[in-house]
């Protein structure tokens, strides 16, 4: 059976609503990565400087008080780095954004060109259903996105930064 325009326009439909969906979660997470990276960074260059101090300190006559000082500091961002393991999170966030926007651009394309009036009801709702299925399955086991890079996203998004120049018609 060849697809009917109704069932067309609620597939449509319902495409556009993976892609909005896709669209906040992928930049979301990219603002995580982005602000665990930071976080990394914060942490990780503190606590080699310090330990590269301590340990040239260490030759110097009378410097105990500034090697135990700096190797003190050097173990506590190590010992955050250890806790919030932010290069860990700062790549999963990094992966989540990376599948949501591949799931992302394949809902687009099945919109925009694979669905057709020539495709059967049958293959174009299967299509569909995999898509769908693909997103729940994103949102049950990614990290869960903090509310700032969210609302980071949603900002972004709202504000028109993440509209292709060819859909702005230029």
């Amino acid at each position: 059976m060849i697809l009917d325009s109704s069932v067309t326009e609620k597939i449509i439909a319902e495409c556009k609503r993976i892609e909005e969906d896709t669209e906040y979660s992928f930049k979301a997470h990219y603002n995580a990565s982005v602000f665990w990276s930071r976080v990394n960074l914060a942490l990780g260059l503190p606590a080699a400087l310090l330990a590269a101090f301590a340990g040239g300190s260490s030759a110097a006559d009378g410097a105990q008080a500034a090697i135990t000082g700096t190797a003190f500091l050097s173990t506590a961002f190590v010992t955050c780095m250890t806790f919030l393991k932010p290069s860990q999170k700062s790549d999963s966030h990094k992966n989540a954004g990376n599948l949501y926007q591949a799931l992302r651009n394949q809902a687009r394309i099945f919109r925009e060109i694979e669905i057709s009036d020539n495709m059967s009801e049958i293959e174009a709702k299967k299509t569909f259903k995999e898509l769908a299925k693909r997103r729940d399955e994103l949102n049950s086991i990614m990290p869960t996105i903090p509310r700032k890079a969210y609302e980071k996203a949603k900002n972004d998004i709202d504000s028109g930064r993440s509209v292709y120049l060819i859909d702005k018609g230029k």
